[in-house]
């Protein structure tokens, strides 16, 4: 299955979770959910390749570290993305991922393969994702971390890469966290974009209004 890793080892029987220290970081370069290259931190190794074409649909493909594509969903601007995982059935990715109501409007929720449950939280503008298990609310299995500026007063200001952190158990799944923080995180930054449009007109027609 392509969308789950071996589980059930002896190690993992006894530790079921990673230390910090072993913790898998993935890296962005670029921080763009639909074009970029994803690599292990620590190897250096190449594990996803995500690139957007733009023709008669916009499609955006994910391919893994032995380049078998393993998603890709097309863009549409009023209703959700379709999308399809592996060689599955093209689905809208309303029907995958679920968007909670209130009290929790920035939740979205997903299961894999063995009927598990899991929700991101920070679906919002401003907002940066973590993923967490339901059968564990309070520790997540992944983190986002936007890229970010840094200042170093002895060296010029660099920047820190985006990163996803995953532990074990999202290791487990590690295709589905990679694939649903992608589409998520796309659509986040497009709400996000909106949302800082229209508070820039807003700002803008009443300066306007009172000149």
């Amino acid at each position: 299955m392509i969308f789950a890793r071996a589980a059930g080892s002896s190690a993992e029987k006894c530790c079921p979770f990673r230390t910090m220290s072993d913790l898998l970081t993935l890296v962005f370069q670029p921080d763009n959910p639909c074009n970029t290259t994803i690599i292990d931190e620590e190897t250096g190794k190449v594990m996803y390749q995500v690139a957007t074409e733009h023709g008669k649909s916009t499609i955006t493909r994910v391919k893994n570290a032995v380049g078998d594509s393993i998603a890709s969903w097309e863009w549409r601007d009023v209703r959700s993305d379709i999308i399809t995982l592996g060689n599955g059935t093209p689905t809208s990715v309303s029907t995958w991922l679920k968007k909670s109501l209130v009290p929790f409007k920035g939740t979205v929720t997903f299961q894999d393969a063995s009927g598990r449950n899991f929700k991101w939280k920070g679906n919002g503008p401003g907002m940066q994702f973590e993923l967490y298990i339901e059968s564990d609310k309070t520790s997540p299995i992944a983190q986002f971390r936007k890229s970010r500026r840094i200042v170093d007063q002895v060296a010029n200001a660099g920047k820190k890469p985006a990163t996803l952190t995953v532990n074990n158990i999202g290791e487990e799944i590690l295709d589905l966290v990679v694939i649903s923080f992608l589409v998520l995180e796309k659509a986040r930054r497009g709400t996000e974009t909106s949302t800082l449009n229209r508070a820039e007109g807003a700002a803008f027609g009443g300066f306007s209004a009172g000149v």
